[in-house]
């Protein structure tokens, strides 16, 4: 087996893990799998060249490495996909803690007039110093 079967193999496995982590909601698992991500997928781009010059010849191992980088691009994909609604799914939740936020919270202090009061919070207190 050819060093970018391995790699594809690797990578195939971390992604299947990923992707299960995800599932189950394990984000831990997921920020330790990215730093084992990374380095493969540069492996795989170091090892493009030879990828190529196997995907030109004829036979059973291009063959199957065809069939290994279509699975390994739906697994990429899939993660992709994945790793974005996580990302929208907590932009979202930022935004609704920031509305709670904001709204109870009521943007500053008010006089009894109802107007925002624009002053610090304590007003400034005058001591006297004549002892």
């Amino acid at each position: 087996m050819s060093a970018a079967h391995q790699i594809i193999e690797r990578l195939s496995r971390l992604l299947h893990d990923e992707i299960s982590a995800i599932a189950i909601g394990e984000l831990e698992v997921v920020r330790k799998l990215y730093s084992e991500k990374y380095a493969l997928l540069n492996e795989l781009e170091e090892a493009s060249g030879q990828i190529e010059a196997h995907l030109k010849k004829d036979g059973k191992q291009s063959a199957k490495l065809r069939e290994d980088l279509t699975n390994l691009y739906a697994l990429i994909r899939k993660d992709q996909l994945l790793l974005e609604r996580m990302a929208d799914a907590t932009g979202r939740a930022a935004q609704e803690i920031a509305k709670i936020r904001d709204r109870y919270g009521l943007g500053g202090l008010y006089e009894s007039s109802g107007t925002l009061r624009k002053e610090d919070v304590a007003r400034p207190q005058h001591i006297d110093q004549s002892i």
